[in-house]
C-alpha cells in the first residue's frame, strides 16, 4: 500500500482503515477543536470485523501486505488482515467495506489474553505476547503456523495469575531493526522484573548464568512489570576510540549489573 493507509483500533472490537484523500469526507472531518481548515483529509475505506472484545495492539508488515491485530477476545485473539487494495482499490463499496480476517491465530496456543503483537522487520515472523505468560513466534508465510513458544518453562516468565504482570493492560513487544531479537515485556527472572531479549537464533533466552545464546540478554532496572518496549529504528555503530580509550571508559560507572543481566 506504499505507506498510505492508517489503521486504528478501538474498544468497540473493530479495526478501521483510512486513506488520505484530496477531498474531505464531511462525516470524518478533522480539526474538531477549532474552525480552521483541514490540513489533511482522511477517509474511512475499510472496517475490519473479526474480534469480539477490545483491540489492544496493531502491527503492520514491513511491506504493508498484512496488518496484525490482537484483542482481549479468546475466540479470535490474533487476526491477520490481508490488504487487498491492489485487487479492489481504496474506494469502499457495498461488497468490500467490511473486511474479514485472513487468518486467526493463537486460539489454542495462547491460554490467556493476548496483549501485544510485533512484526519481524524481515517480514518472516510475527511475535505475540500474552498473559499465559508466553511469547509466541508465528510464521508470516505459508500456513502462518506456530514457529516457537517461549513460556514459563524457559525461565524468563513467572507462572503466577495473581502477579502484577497479569494486571497490566499492555504487553508491547518489539523486534530489533535488524530482526536479530525480539524484546519480550512482563518478564521476570529470580523475582526481578526484566525486559527479556529473545534471540532469533532458535528463539533462545538468557535464563541461566553463562548462557551462550547469541543475542539473548535481560534488561534490568524496573521495580514493577515492564509493559512496553520499542527499539530505535536505526542501527548505531561504535565510535572509534581515541588514544586507546573511549571517553565513556574514563567515567566511573556507578550502576552495577546483576549476575543475571
Amino acid at each position: 500500500t506504499s505507506h498510505t493507509i492508517l489503521a486504528s483500533a478501538g474498544d468497540d472490537s473493530h479495526v478501521i482503515l483510512y486513506a488520505q484523500s484530496a477531498t474531505a469526507n464531511l462525516s470524518l472531518s478533522g480539526n474538531l477543536m477549532d474552525t480552521s481548515d483541514n490540513v489533511e483529509n482522511w477517509n474511512r475505506i475499510r472496517i475490519c470485523r473479526g474480534h469480539n472484545l477490545d483491540v489492544v495492539g496493531l502491527a503492520w508488515a514491513p511491506d504493508d501486505s498484512h496488518l496484525i491485530s490482537c484483542s482481549l477476545d479468546s475466540d479470535s485473539p490474533i487476526c491477520v488482515w490481508r490488504m487487498d487494495f491492489d485487487k479492489h482499490g481504496h474506494t469502499p463499496n457495498a461488497s468490500n467495506t467490511i473486511m474479514q480476517p485472513y487468518k486467526i491465530l493463537g486460539v489454542k496456543e495462547h491460554t490467556s489474553t493476548v496483549k501485544g503483537v510485533a512484526f519481524d522487520p524481515a517480514g518472516k515472523y510475527v511475535a505475540s505476547s500474552g498473559d499465559d505468560p508466553s511469547l509466541c513466534i508465528w510464521r508470516a508465510f505459508d500456513d502462518w503456523g506456530l514457529e516457537s513458544r517461549v513460556d514459563s518453562t524457559s525461565g524468563i516468565f513467572q507462572q503466577d495469575v495473581q502477579s502484577l504482570a497479569n494486571l497490566s493492560m499492555f504487553r508491547r513487544i518489539s523486534f530489533a531493526p535488524d530482526g536479530t531479537h525480539v524484546c519480550a515485556t512482563n518478564a521476570m527472572l529470580r523475582k526481578k522484573n526484566i525486559a527479556a531479549m529473545v534471540s532469533r537464533d532458535g528463539w533462545g533466552v538468557s535464563a541461566k548464568k553463562n548462557s551462550n545464546v547469541a543475542g539473548a540478554a535481560n534488561l534490568v532496572g524496573h521495580k514493577q512489570p515492564v509493559v512496553s518496549s520499542r527499539h530505535c529504528p536505526y542501527l548505531f555503530g561504535k565510535l572509534e576510540e581515541e588514544n586507546g580509550n573511549s571517553e565513556m571508559a574514563n567515567k566511573e560507572d556507578k550502576d552495577v549489573e546483576p549476575e543475571y543481566s
